[in-house]
């Protein structure tokens, strides 16, 4: 760890000055927006810093940012709907952080931008599904986001893209 105790060694000052300046750009987006500062986050710090130190930095940040947004959500959330996917997503993070934990951190931001890119056109194209709400289906939704949380915490987007169509 460096002097400060919360910058580890293997991070210069610069590349964490760097993360702070993309976490502000990114967090500012989602207050705009309400979701996708990792969408901004991911692939931008990543670049400069390990991908898992990378997606662990922005678990934490979400979930200190998210814990006060949970009561309101609690009260108004479809909690079958989000349970059924809450079973795919159960099989799909474990895999994506296994995937994030083996994978050469070159390909992993590969793989972080090419699925970051992919979103962003989903949700820019304006496509919605339109057919019928099927259990398979939702877990099969649940499953690719959560493999795209665990990877690199970039799973609201399938779920977003879906969930407007309905």
């Amino acid at each position: 760890m460096s002097p400060f105790g919360l910058i580890p060694s293997d991070v210069s000052l610069n590349v964490a000055l760097a993360i702070c300046a993309i976490a502000f750009v990114s967090g500012t987006a989602r207050g705009f927006s309400g979701f996708g500062s990792a969408l901004i986050f991911m692939p931008l710090a990543s670049s400069i810093a390990a991908p898992r130190l990378v997606a662990a930095l922005l678990l934490i940040i979400d979930f200190v940012a998210a814990m006060p947004l949970v009561p309101n959500a609690w009260k108004h959330a479809d909690r079958q709907a989000t349970a059924i996917m809450v079973l795919g997503a159960l099989v799909g993070v474990p895999i994506g952080t296994y995937f994030l934990s083996v994978l050469d951190p070159v390909t992993t931001r590969w793989i972080i931008s090419g699925f970051v890119a992919a979103l962003m056109a989903l949700l820019l194209s304006g496509w919605r599904y339109r057919g019928k709400d099927h259990a398979a289906l939702s877990i099969g939704i649940g499953g690719l986001s959560g493999f795209c949380s665990g990877l690199a915490q970039t799973g609201g987007p399938p779920i977003v893209g879906y969930w407007l169509g309905a």
